[in-house]
């Protein structure tokens, strides 16, 4: 089946593989090739299995009471940067600058929708998130999301090589369960040339906790938790390090780097292709 980049009424199922097979499901609810189900619910596409290690932990953490009672302190994070829009816009020019009509978009990690509003009206965005209440928020903000959403891991995505102009994740980063493979995952969907952005907080901004500093873990962990982060979610901040340059600058060479949100985040852009001039790129700090 050929869908029309241009074309308005394109559907997340238009375009779904099979997780297990990669084979064009082409509309149905079963792959025609191996018979793996992948059911529309709520106008959501399920492309998922069972959630293992920091991938369960997150969907959980995003699932359950903790991110409505969290989700407050991350309006104010944004506040603090100059508010939502600036904050966003430091990583969004880098998915803007495709400058594309009809442009066809995958947001990895789409939450509730909160960078959907910036991005033009004429580009076709889908999204794919591992929390499903998370999916069901950005439906019911975002009406035109619907039939445009998978329930799928970052690390399988449920499309086809090249399915999409430009590729993108704002926060989660982080604590993906296999970042690598979500890297090359988000590269595979792209289409060659186009350009796949991936940013987060810095990752250990708790060592600057008094806990931390006193060597008693115990107080972090106190209020990490007062505000809204679930116990597992806690002990996954605590114990999990990871240096995103390092990461990134292993699978995509010639990613470009910046710090953003006065160097409390980090954000990276593989252009689409290798080339001499961008390869180990200094990070620089977002306008």
């Amino acid at each position: 089946m050929t869908i029309s980049v241009d074309d308005p009424k394109t559907t997340i199922a238009d375009l779904a593989v099979c997780v297990g097979c990669r084979a064009p499901l082409l509309g149905r609810a079963e792959c025609p090739a191996c018979g793996r189900s992948h059911p529309t619910r709520d106008e959501i596409l399920e492309a998922i299995g069972p959630l293992e290690g920091r991938n369960r932990i997150n969907a959980s953490f995003y699932d359950g009471p903790g991110w409505a009672r969290f989700h407050k302190w991350e309006r104010l994070f944004l506040a603090l940067q100059g508010g939502a829009r600036r904050a966003r816009m430091q990583i969004l020019r880098h998915v803007l600058a495709a400058d594309r009509p009809g442009a066809r978009v995958l947001e990895v990690g789409v939450g509730d929708g909160d960078n959907l509003g910036f991005l033009p009206d004429s580009w076709e965005v889908f999204g794919v998130d591992i929390a499903r209440s998370r999916l069901v928020a950005c439906r019911e903000r975002h009406p035109r999301m619907s039939n445009r959403l998978a329930w799928a891991e970052a690390e399988n995505l449920p499309f086809a090589d090249g399915a999409f102009d430009v590729c993108y994740s704002i926060g989660g980063f982080t604590y993906h369960g296999d970042h690598a493979l979500s890297l090359r995952e988000m590269r595979r969907v792209t289409k060659p040339g186009g350009p796949v952005v991936v940013a987060d907080e810095t990752p250990g901004m708790h060592r600057a906790g008094i806990g931390h500093l006193l060597g008693m873990p115990a107080i972090d962990a106190f209020w990490l938790r007062g505000l809204g982060l679930d116990r597992e979610f806690v002990e996954m901040v605590l114990q999990f390090d990871v240096d995103p340059r390092a990461v990134i600058e292993s699978i995509w060479p010639s990613a470009l780097g910046f710090s953003i949100w006065t160097r409390l985040g980090y954000c990276f852009v593989h252009p689409g292709s290798e080339t001499p001039e961008s390869t180990n790129a200094p990070t620089r700090e977002a306008p």
